[in-house]
């Protein structure tokens, strides 16, 4: 539970560095640099979203916004720091909710969260196996309920305009839409595909 060190942000940025990719190997097994003018290209294809949603999506969070993000969120969750769960939340939100607007306008005033919300407590779950091998033991991190809320409030509102720049293929973790509705896609693809083959005059 102790703070963050510059020694441990130096050893992420490493680690950080040594995952970025700047080429591929070609089919010859030779490097295959990555083309800077076609990533470009790439990035300036990307879809955006309209002048009049990034104007509203740049607006403060709302108490309304807040009160829905808290009703969204599951109970019966583990705290974080501050021992302070879902269910208090919701019990004594008249009293904490305009509270936390006034927390997250000050925020984007300041550019920095308050300290409850960049905390984190380390707790490690036991997998499987001899647990004195710490291979055998998950660690999650308990973030405060006052961070998940705004989290929540701002995934709500991004959610307004997901359909504008995620491309409807794309079904994981999108909400309303599964994993399975492109699993279906590929079956009836393939299907006709095969069909298509059996159709042609070699076919037996």
């Amino acid at each position: 539970m102790d703070c963050s060190s510059l020694f441990f942000y130096a050893l992420e940025k490493m680690r950080g560095a040594k995952k970025h990719v700047t080429c591929l190997l070609a089919e010859d097994g030779t490097p295959d640099p990555t083309d800077p003018g076609a990533c470009r290209v790439l990035w300036e294809e990307l879809p955006t979203v309209s002048a009049s949603d990034r104007d509203q999506l740049e607006l403060p969070l709302t108490l309304a916004e807040f009160s829905e993000a808290l009703h969204c969120m599951p109970t019966n969750k583990s705290p974080g720091m501050d021992r302070l769960t879902v269910e208090f939340y919701r019990v004594f939100w008249d009293v904490l909710g305009p509270d936390l607007v006034t927390v997250w306008d000050e925020s984007l005033q300041s550019g920095v969260l308050p300290l409850s919300c960049r905390r984190a407590v380390l707790a490690l779950l036991p997998k499987k196996g001899d647990l004195r091998d710490l291979r055998n033991w998950r660690p999650i991190s308990l973030l405060s309920t006052d961070y998940k809320i705004i989290v929540k409030a701002i995934s709500l509102r991004l959610g307004s305009v997901l359909a504008d720049v995620i491309h409807p293929d794309q079904t994981y973790t999108v909400p309303d839409l599964s994993i399975f509705d492109n699993l279906f896609l590929v079956r009836d693809l393939w299907n006709s595909g095969v069909e298509t083959v059996c159709r042609s005059p070699s076919c037996p």
